[in-house]
């Protein structure tokens, strides 16, 4: 028995030792195959701030776990996180580790997931981000994982799906997901579960859902081999509506195909009405209700690049009522009838039937139609919308939030009948449209904007050509509105997404445009948005607009601007401002330039702005973009004008991207007092001369250029503590200064600590070989560089001038004259040398030449002469045998 209990112990040991050992034997290798598969698969910035191996969490498996995952776009989505998980828990088989083929996964869950999921217009979508495959690897050679799932997780996830080429968006909080299979074999089943806290879904630009509880239970059939999934027991629930699906979706390549159909399970008109905003509340249950619903739909077909899928939609509600129990109105005569049909999945083949809407709140009657045709190419549409709704009675029908109230008053006559070409061709009398909309005494109060939105008239009148504002006279807080103006093009706009133009009149005594932020202390949660960054305002290129503007007031965060009068014209995703003039600060604006902001991430700008008689503190404590343009400024009380033109751009908080911001102007101050500017209170301890610590500089009249994130300012000649100055130089957006100061001093008004370190550069000077004393006026150059708070100074003198100048100059023009002549001297001795050198050596070389061709020419003689003799020679002793 003790034999038994020792090797059981023993068992567990070396167990325990395998738990503790195996993970950290094996970590290094995981990690290096994890990071090898990452970087060799996708494209994408992929990053973590802890890695661990585990066998206990799963024993017998390894759980590798990373917490602070991220995977940021690049390219087109530069800078776009595809996902943030707090933790990613990997079960990996530990048999497939220790034999060290491939490393087989068993399971993955993901806690507190963010996953932003978006596709641009141009169908490009964030997560495609695996590279694109190599050829078929030799046989024998396969990649490092194998995916044998069991089971995955999320949990706690919140996820945004933005399809910028369909305008659909859906985001879905708090979302806990699992699912457990075989994912080993061809054909599986699959259990999995869904529940999301919120689900918020939009269409179009129209809100379909909000903040909807969403439940779903679904088991699919997953035959992995031609990539179908299969429907089998499933139900969603949205709220308390619960849907059914069958049929099936299938992926064997790119296209996805699918052929599926879906009903309510209910039909109760109360199960419906809990998708309606406002009226799914905690008292739902205790709602009274009666009538039918019938609600069905299907997609059948293919969706890929080019075609979609057939679908379907039918909603039919018969007599419906309700009424909460502790509300005098009921809702009463709910009769729907829509259907919305495509047959084959071409967009122009879709045909829109609301052939009934009808409700009674109260004894107040609202109805409505719609029949839409041939949307694309050209739609043809025959609608009308006639009811007279009190407002108040909204809020004894369905409970509101505490705090909230609406009261007013809204009367709606309109109908139209035609095709959307004639609108188009401008041929609107063979366009009906006729009607208006009133809405008077109207009155919103929350939580929120407990300052109210009142609104006393709103007039529109439509005819086929435009929508028509007659009149809107509004108020919120403190702000007023008063505007007339019409809109052009509004139905291919809204159906086809065209152009939308018009010109709006606006007259306003204040508008404060920090009311409109919502009420800072409704919630404890407001605290923060104290701090929140500004956006950037993206301006659609299917505006253009006109907006005339005559406001007494404008506010916006700590900026007040009043007497705004002038143009913005909204055209291509540009604003345009003409002689846009208003007073602030003190003094008065006059600007014109353009804005433009295509998108969310980044914006150009270009002003050309005159600025008169503004104050300088009230400009440092409005714009911080002054402390890093100007850093002085922040020590400087007076008056200044400005007149420039400034190129660049905005980033996506709506601040100045510094490096870009390119331009030129003048600058006049008047009045102007600088106190202790630490660039300045440094060269003053330097100088010993404390009346530059605080100086009241002459009026200044500058110019400077914006260039490459700095600003340069050309030499300008002021007055710094009653003496003559001349200033020159640049600083930087970051900071950073380099200056030249030339200060012209007077040596009799100079306090005795500041003549010392004169005369001792004086001193330093002489020592150097210039012969110089104390004058009448020293010119001091100081070189001003390192930062705004960290600067460095350093002087020397330029001149000195006075009782002794003259003699000064001429014992410098007689050492000057004595080493001119000492160095014409010398110089005329080497060029003599120089000359007779080249002289003697011309010559040298010429008698070299000369007797070298002599000696030549005699050598040359000499054997033409030896030659000529043997010749005769020759010929006589032949001449004499013959």
């Amino acid at each position: 028995m003790k034999k038994a209990l020792k090797i059981v112990g023993v068992v567990l040991l070396i167990l325990l030792l395998a738990i503790i050992i195996l993970p950290i034997a094996f970590k290094g290798k995981i990690v290096a195959k994890v990071k090898s598969e990452i970087n060799n698969n996708i494209n994408a910035k992929v990053d973590f701030t802890d890695f661990d191996l585990s066998l206990i969490k799963h024993f017998p498996n390894f759980t590798l776990s990373m917490e602070g995952l991220s995977v940021v776009g690049v390219n087109e989505f530069n800078g776009d996180t595809l996902a943030a998980i707090k933790q990613l828990d990997v079960t990996v088989d530990v048999m497939s580790v220790i034999k060290g083929s491939q490393i087989v996964i068993k399971g993955i869950s993901l806690d507190n997931p963010n996953i932003n999921l978006l596709v641009l217009k141009n169908g490009k979508a964030n997560w495609d981000i695996a590279k694109p495959s190599e050829p078929s690897a030799p046989s024998g050679e396969s990649s490092g994982f194998k995916a044998s799932l069991e089971k995955y997780s999320i949990t706690d996830g919140n996820i945004l799906y933005d399809d910028a080429s369909m305008g659909f968006r859906m985001v879905m909080v708090d979302l806990d997901h699992s699912g457990n299979g075989d994912f080993t074999q061809d054909l599986f089943i699959l259990n999995t579960k869904t529940s999301i806290a919120s689900t918020n879904m939009w269409y179009g630009g129209v809100k379909y859902l909000h903040q909807v509880v969403t439940e779903l239970k679904a088991d699919l059939e997953m035959d992995m081999k031609n990539m179908k999934f299969t429907f089998k027991d499933n139900e969603l629930v949205l709220n308390g509506l619960g849907l059914g699906f069958n049929g099936w979706l299938a992926m064997p390549a790119d296209d996805i195909k699918m052929d599926m159909t879906f009903n309510a399970k209910q039909s109760e008109f109360k199960n419906f009405l809990s998708l309606v905003p406002g009226i799914y509340s905690k008292e739902f249950k205790d709602l009274k209700s009666s009538g039918t619903l019938a609600f069905k739909g299907f997609a059948k077909g293919t969706y890929n690049d080019k075609t979609m899928p057939g679908f379907g939609i039918t909603l039919n509600i018969n007599n419906g009522m309700f009424q909460y129990p502790s509300l005098p109105t009921a809702v009463n005569h709910v009769n729907v009838d829509l259907a919305i049909l495509n047959p084959d999945g071409v967009p122009d083949h879709t045909n829109i039937d609301l052939s009934k809407m009808h409700l009674e709140i109260g004894a107040e009657p609202f109805d409505a139609r719609l029949k839409v045709r041939t949307p694309v190419s050209n739609a043809d549409m025959d609608g009308m919308i006639k009811g007279k709704v009190n407002l108040a009675n909204i809020s004894k029908i369905v409970p509101l939030e505490k705090g909230t109230s609406i009261r007013g008053n809204m009367d709606a006559d309109l109908s139209f009948k035609g095709r959307m070409s004639a609108i188009e061709l401008k041929q609107y009398d063979s366009f009906y449209a006729a009607g208006n909309f009133n809405l008077s005494d109207f009155n919103y109060t929350s939580n929120d904007y407990k300052q109210g939105f009142d609104l006393s008239q709103l007039n529109l009148t439509f005819n086929p050509k435009n929508i028509s504002l007659n009149k809107l006279i509004a108020r919120m807080g403190k702000s007023d509105f008063n505007a007339t103006g019409t809109v052009d093009n509004a139905l291919p706009y809204f159906i086809k997404n065209e152009k939308l133009s018009g010109t709006l009149n606006l007259i306003s005594n204040n508008i404060d445009l920090n009311e409109f932020a919502g009420d800072k202390t409704a919630s404890s949660t407001t605290a923060a948005a104290d701090t929140t960054p500004s956006t950037l305002v993206v301006i659609p290129n299917n505006i253009d607009f006109t907006i005339n503007t005559n406001i007494n007031k404008l506010t916006k965060d700590n900026i007040v601007l009043q007497n705004i009068k002038g143009t913005v014209s909204i055209r291509n995703s540009v604003a345009d401002m003409s002689n846009l003039s208003f007073n602030t600060l003190g003094g008065a604006v006059t600007i014109s330039g353009s804005y433009a902001a295509p998108t969310a991430k980044e914006a150009d700008m270009k002003l050309s702005m005159s600025i008169k008689d503004c104050d300088i503190q009230q400009t440092v404590k409005t714009f911080n973009t002054v402390k890093k343009m100007a850093p002085i400024a922040e020590q400087c009380n007076g008056v200044y004008s400005s007149s420039f033109t400034l190129n660049g751009k905005l980033d996506s908080k709506m601040e100045p991207v510094m490096n870009t911001l390119n331009g030129n102007g003048k600058l006049q101050t008047t009045n102007v007092t600088i106190t202790n500017f630490t660039p300045l209170v440094k060269l003053a301890d330097a100088l010993k001369m404390d009346q530059l610590k605080s100086v009241k500089p002459s009026n200044v009249d500058l110019s400077f250029e914006f260039l490459d994130g700095r600003i340069y300012i050309k030499p300008f000649e002021t007055t710094l503590g009653g003496y003559k100055t001349k200033i020159e130089g640049s600083n930087g957006f970051d900071q950073t200064i380099d200056y030249t100061v030339k200060l012209d001093l007077p040596t009799a008004k100079l306090p005795g600590a500041a003549t010392g370190v004169i005369t001792g550069l004086i001193g330093q000077a002489n020592a150097k070989g210039a012969k110089l004393s104390m004058g009448d006026n020293v010119s001091v150059n100081v070189l001003l560089g390192g930062t705004v708070t960290n600067p460095t100074v350093k002087t020397g003198l330029k001149e000195a001038t006075g009782a002794i100048v003259d003699d000064i100059k001429a014992k410098a023009k007689e050492e000057f004259d004595k080493k001119k002549k000492e160095l014409e001297d010398k110089a005329k001795a080497e060029g003599d040398r120089l000359k007779k050198e080249a002289e003697d050596k011309a010559k040298s070389e010429v008698d070299k030449a000369k007797k070298e061709a002599e000696d030549k020419m005699k050598a040359a003689a000499d054997k033409a002469k030896k030659d000529a003799e043997q010749k005769a020679k020759d010929k006589l002793k032949g001449f004499l045998k013959k």
